[in-house]
């Protein structure tokens, strides 16, 4: 059994292009060598209030990796158990299962906890449990196999769409603070009141 432990997107010492780039060429290689994923956990933690930014970023790549047909073969496991109480981890448990990971439990996709109680009980049991999964492809590595450029995959058309739209939210930016600038100056130079002689 091999494990690999891949970098979350939006990791703060790499881009994700890099993150993207280091995953495809693992997962091109372990498919060449005639290796299959038997599973892949998802960790989300239940103390996050909201699934946004980052989080939501990281489920899209995910998905975009394994694509429809190797949903069977997912876990979406949630963490840090300790840190919220059993009522709203479950309130918060129970939104993710009915809006954000609503598809993929849809296409197979399986959910479970692992608690601190029982923290590396929870891990093995869960690593263990991916063993009884038929191996399977992922569409990253089905896409590369077929001649795809990373570029031109799934998962590397949702980096570049995610890298448009900060360029146009980065563009926005600087105009609004070069008009806040220009607007300023204009102030500045204008006298904030004016005498009228009678």
């Amino acid at each position: 059994m091999l494990l690999v432990d891949t970098p979350g997107f939006s990791d703060t010492n790499l881009s994700d292009t890099e993150i993207l780039t280091r995953i495809a060429d693992w997962m091109k290689a372990a498919y060449y060598e005639g290796f299959l994923l038997s599973g892949i956990i998802y960790l989300h933690r239940i103390i996050d209030p909201r699934m946004e930014g980052p989080s939501l970023k990281n489920l899209r790549m995910m998905k975009k990796l394994c694509g429809a047909n190797s949903l069977r073969n997912v876990v979406l496991a949630t963490t840090m158990w300790e840190r919220v109480s059993e009522e709203e981890g479950s309130r918060r448990e129970a939104e993710l299962r009915r809006v954000f990971w609503k598809d993929m439990v849809a296409g197979g996709s399986t959910i479970a906890r692992i608690t601190t109680q029982s923290n590396a009980d929870d891990a093995r049991a869960l690593v263990k449990s991916l063993l009884r999964n038929k191996p399977t492809s992922t569409q990253l590595q089905d896409e590369l196999h077929s001649g795809k450029s990373l570029v031109e995959t799934a998962a590397g058309t949702e980096i570049r769409e995610e890298m448009a739209k900060l360029e146009r939210k980065m563009r926005k930016e600087h105009a609004d603070e070069m008009t806040e600038l220009r607007r300023a100056q204009l102030n500045r130079e204008s006298p904030a009141f004016s005498i009228t002689q009678f």
